[in-house]
């Protein structure tokens, strides 16, 4: 029976795809309770979570190779000016002039010089664009670190020596660091875990995530319930920042002469105040760019104002 056979012949347990009894496989979740101690669960606990992504830049190591590079390559510059100011010297000014003439020369000594300067150039600018690049990704934030260093102190997973990368904190790097773990998924997650922990988890995780955690010390959360709260949470400040203003300014309306100015002081220290947390608000919880948080400011004051005026106030006096 060749192989063909034999695998054609092995009962498939869901049932066909097309008839009505075929059921999908599940999908395939590991819990960290069955991952091996020692790295095999380190890896783990990094990989549940894309916050947990942290690693060490080595920052020092790719500046003390870069210097080095550098230095190298300034070698190599001295080297080769100091070759074409010997051959001015001589008089050897047509192989200043013209490459083909010098190249027409074998050995050129000048040639070997530049090829060794591009070997070293392209290697250099390698390593040069390759920092630039990891120096810009962004450090974890407090609560991802600490939650990282608990789960490898608390399991013991690694010998002590070993466990100290995650203490070098300038150095280290957030691969996996997004909108949906950033601080300001930090104040829902702790006020809901004063509560409790489960009722934390009973907002924020699924199943899939309650399985994957197991019994170890980890909250699993998913991104998509937590941004949802937090839009819902910032639909009601955003509203209340509109309206709360409006409705100050129609108390203070003047009802009679003698008020006009008093009140219309509070008006302005009122419009003031509201523009200033609103451009406060705008600038932390979004990444909007300067200029856009100036336009953003200048349109909410404009259209508090008018709202104030449309519901009777008078700013004027």
């Amino acid at each position: 029976m060749d192989a063909r056979s034999s695998e054609s012949d092995v009962p498939w347990p869901f049932g066909s795809e097309t008839s009505e009894d075929y059921v999908p496989p599940g999908p395939i979740i590991r819990s960290l309770d069955h991952r091996l101690q020692g790295y095999p669960k380190v890896a783990a606990f990094q990989d549940c979570d894309p916050s947990l992504l942290i690693f060490r830049k080595f920052g020092w190591l790719h500046t003390r190779v870069l210097l080095g590079l550098q230095d190298e390559l300034a070698e190599l510059e001295d080297k080769l000016t100091r070759y074409d100011e010997w051959e001015f010297a001589e008089g050897n000014f047509r192989n200043l002039y013209s490459q083909r003439s010098d190249m027409a020369r074998q050995p050129s000594r000048r040639q070997e010089m530049i090829v060794k300067i591009k070997a070293k150039l392209a290697e250099y600018d390698e390593l040069l664009l390759r920092v630039q690049k990891i120096q810009s990704i962004k450090r974890p934030s407090v609560g991802a670190q600490t939650t990282l260093f608990r789960l490898i102190k608390n399991t013991q997973c690694l010998v002590a020596v070993e466990n100290e990368w995650i203490r070098h904190v300038p150095d280290l790097a957030a691969l996996g660091q997004d909108a949906g773990h950033d601080w300001t998924n930090g104040f829902p997650t702790n006020f809901f875990n004063t509560i409790s922990r489960r009722l934390t988890q009973a907002i924020f995780q699924n199943s899939e995530q309650a399985h994957q955690a197991g019994t170890e010390e980890i909250q699993l959360l998913t991104s998509n319930r937590m941004d949802t709260f937090i839009r819902m949470v910032l639909i009601i400040v955003s509203s209340g920042l509109l309206l709360a203003p409006v409705f100050i300014l129609s108390e203070l309306q003047p009802s009679h002469p003698s008020e006009v100015k008093r009140k219309s002081n509070y008006q302005v220290l009122t419009i003031f105040l509201f523009t200033v947390l609103f451009a406060a608000l705008f600038s932390i919880f979004t990444r909007a760019r300067r200029q856009e948080i100036i336009h953003a400011t200048t349109a909410y004051a404009v259209l508090v104002i008018l709202l104030g005026n449309t519901s009777g106030t008078s700013f004027m006096g």
